[in-house]
């Protein structure tokens, strides 16, 4: 399977986004850019159970704390455009691939810039399939989808397990090798933490423990019906008020696993800002109150742009190499166009 059909023209019309000649097959269907395989994981977790399935990018979504940071980075980076520039300064003519993709799929440039984002917190690489003209130069740049495409030891590109022409795609690595390994226990504690918060929900504190009163010894299968009863009668709207038999104390521990899992989610929240490299206040996570320091809400903005780096420099020095753009050229996110669209009349860095 040649790499050009992963974006095959609809109807037969249009031009190829790679340059090897083929007839276009009609688009049955696109792959989203941020689908997970969970074949794989569901074998797994038959083979070694749950606790040993390796976290999925769906599994770290649902982490709130995890979901604001990926939020934040895609919100801070997606829609900057990227600039070419030259020792001299911005280039007259910036080429086209940086601000429009002329394809069939409909995939923007924000969404190309997004999921390559995305490929990059979670699994560390992320890989754009390029065309060229006669002079090598790239001009058209799409985003893979990660689960469409894997590596060999010896570095080539295996394409729906077939090997991918060199000269059309392009291997963008990460700063790490993404939260889906480096923050897997993390992660794990923060699914742990949303299950004991939503158990908490359906049966609200104060926590009721059932006591025997007499010692004749009551087996599970006799408590069942109780400790069952008494789980529905909290769930009620009514359930402030129960009846319980008098061989049955129902003790009453109080609220302190509230404060544990509010803290708990808090310190989830600060690790997960550190995996990212953003500040604990751009996803909204406490710092102790011994490591305040007063700031406004403009510094605090300012660090996490400032923090961006870590994220956007990786893209920018990868797409600076000599097989992306000619040699002394650069490529550079412009954070000074928050408000301009990727068409139009670029403005100066």
């Amino acid at each position: 399977m040649a790499l050009r059909d992963l974006f095959k023209r609809r109807g037969g019309t249009g031009t190829p986004v790679l340059n090897t000649p083929g007839v276009g097959v009609a688009v049955s269907g696109i792959a989203s850019p941020w689908s997970d395989a969970q074949l794989s994981g569901l074998v797994w977790s038959d083979i070694f159970g749950e606790e040993h399935r390796p976290v999925t990018r769906a599994d770290a979504l649902r982490v709130p704390s995890v979901a604001a940071a990926r939020n934040r980075v895609i919100e801070k980076l997606a829609g900057r455009p990227l600039v070419d520039y030259t020792a001299t300064g911005r280039t007259a003519s910036q080429p086209l691939w940086i601000e429009r993709t002329d394809n069939t799929l409909a995939v923007s440039p924000w969404h190309r810039m997004a999921a390559t984002l995305d490929d990059l917190m979670f699994y560390g690489w992320s890989l754009w399939a390029v065309q060229r003209a006669s002079d090598g130069n790239v001009t058209q740049a799409l985003h893979i989808p990660f689960e469409r495409w894997s590596a060999e030891a010896d570095g080539t590109i295996l394409f729906d397990g077939e090997e991918a022409p060199a000269d059309q795609v392009v291997l963008i690595p990460g700063p790490h090798e993404g939260i889906l390994t480096c923050a897997a226990d993390t992660i794990r504690a923060g699914l742990d933490l949303e299950r004991a918060w939503r158990s908490r929900a359906r049966n609200p504190a104060p926590n009721i423990i059932l006591e025997e009163r007499e010692d004749n010894g009551m087996t599970v299968e006799e408590a069942t019906p109780y400790v069952k009863a008494v789980a529905a009668a909290r769930r009620n709207p009514d359930g402030a008020v129960m009846f319980t038999p008098y061989k049955i104390n129902a003790r009453i521990e109080g609220n302190s696993g509230e404060s544990f899992l509010e803290s708990a989610r808090n310190a989830i929240r600060i690790d997960v800002a550190a995996y990212f490299d953003l500040t604990a206040q751009s996803i909204e996570a406490s710092k102790a109150q011994s490591t305040l320091t007063y700031e406004t809400a403009e510094t605090a903005e300012a660090q996490a742009t400032d923090r961006m780096a870590f994220w956007s420099e990786p893209i920018e020095h990868r797409l600076s190499l000599d097989d992306v753009v000619p040699r002394g050229h650069r490529i550079r996110f412009n954070f000074h166009a928050a408000d301009n669209a990727l068409t139009g009349t670029p403005t100066e860095d």
